[in-house]
C-alpha cells in the first residue's frame, strides 16, 4: 500500500511539472512575441526601442561641418 502511495505521488509530481513547464514555456513565448514581433503594423517594444536609438545616432548633428 505505502509503495502504490509513493508511485502515485511521484506520477503527480511529473504531472505537475510538466503543466508548469508548459504554462513556462507558453507565457515566455508570449513575452518574447511582445518584445521582438516585426509586425509593420505592431511591432514589439524592444524593436521600436532599437530603431529609435539608431535613428537618434543617425540624427547626430555633432559632426555636421557648417
Amino acid at each position: 500500500m505505502l509503495k502504490r502511495r509513493r508511485q502515485n505521488q511521484s506520477g503527480q509530481v511529473v504531472v505537475e511539472y510538466t503543466l508548469l513547464l508548459g504554462v513556462g514555456v507558453i507565457i515566455a513565448f508570449l513575452i518574447t512575441t511582445t518584445m521582438v514581433s516585426r509586425d509593420p503594423s505592431a511591432p514589439g517594444f524592444l524593436i521600436v526601442k532599437w530603431a529609435d536609438i539608431i535613428q537618434a545616432i543617425g540624427q547626430d548633428s555633432d559632426d555636421d561641418l557648417n
